[in-house]
């Protein structure tokens, strides 16, 4: 198997001076991105030659637009220069990620691969306005939103299915079911610490779902008090829910791997070292607070 180059490619899209003093940026989705192009590297009878670097990284890129997107904060109310300068700089970001996306397939005339990938963001977007919605009017539990946004963190990826090998297809959204849910948690516990960030993500509901009348009526309102907010984490083991799913996610990996000796067992262990180091360090921001 050839290296994997696709964080590298992609830096001269994604690494501006201007966007990284000025704004945060979503985090790479390495490890959807490796798994894509561990089963096109495996389909290269089929495929043309760089076809699974260049379709890897055309998806990592129209991800970081959405992603970059989601950073938006919707928030009314006066903002300073800078966070106005922040905000700016995210929705050009994320337009330009996604168009470049565009303009990489088009340049190598993968008309239909472009068509595929566009469909599968208007099946994000609509997922995220249903999402969106359910969040509003507190009508989701923690497995919906769990449900929701896993599928979200696939769709553009499994939308590239058909560039699979057919003998390779259901191993293949297996692990891209397991994957997506290791990045969501890890996105999830690093936002835990601050209500403003969490709120409406996985620990918030988790903790909605388990409350009182009391504590839901606490969480409904906006600006939970950051004291109140980590007595409840506390209270309910919300980041032990986090890492008890980024455990099993892991193990269940581990039993796919082990049930198919023809997938590439070594690459994709690797890509398990960033999880495993997360489940393996201390955790003690939220606790001491």
């Amino acid at each position: 198997m050839k290296p994997y180059r696709v964080p590298q490619l992609a830096r001269k899209y994604v690494e501006y001076d201007m966007i990284q003093q000025h704004t945060e940026m979503p985090a790479f989705p390495d490890s959807r991105t490796r798994l894509l192009f561990v089963f096109l590297n495996r389909n290269m009878q089929e495929l043309h030659a760089s076809e699974d670097e260049l379709y890897a990284l055309v998806t990592s890129l129209l991800q970081m637009g959405l992603d970059t997107h989601d950073m938006i904060d919707t928030l009314s109310g006066i903002r300073s220069p800078e966070e106005m300068r922040s905000r700016q700089l995210k929705v050009l970001a994320g337009d330009y990620f996604s168009s470049r996306f565009y303009q990489l397939l088009a340049l190598a005339g993968r008309i239909a691969t472009i068509s595929k990938l566009s469909d599968a963001v208007c099946e994000v977007n609509a997922g995220k306005m249903s999402l969106y919605w359910a969040m509003k009017h507190f009508r989701l539990d923690a497995a919906q939103y769990l449900s929701q946004m896993l599928r979200l963190k696939k769709e553009l990826f499994l939308s590239l299915t058909s560039l699979v090998a057919e003998q390779d297809r259901d191993i293949w959204e297996q692990l891209l079911h397991e994957f997506a849910l290791c990045d969501m948690l890890v996105e999830e516990w690093d936002k835990r610490a601050e209500p403003d960030k969490s709120r409406f993500g996985y620990m918030f509901w988790h903790v909605y779902s388990n409350g009182d009348q009391n504590e839901q009526a606490l969480l409904s309102e906006s600006g939970t008090d950051i004291e109140a907010w980590r007595n409840l984490v506390l209270k309910y083991k919300a980041e032990d829910a986090i890492l008890d799913k980024l455990r099993t996610a892991v193990m269940h990996i581990r039993q796919i791997l082990s049930d198919d000796q023809n997938t590439g067992i070594e690459e994709i262990e690797r890509m398990l070292e960033p999880f495993l180091k997360l489940l393996n360090s201390p955790h003690p921001v939220v606790r001491e607070g």
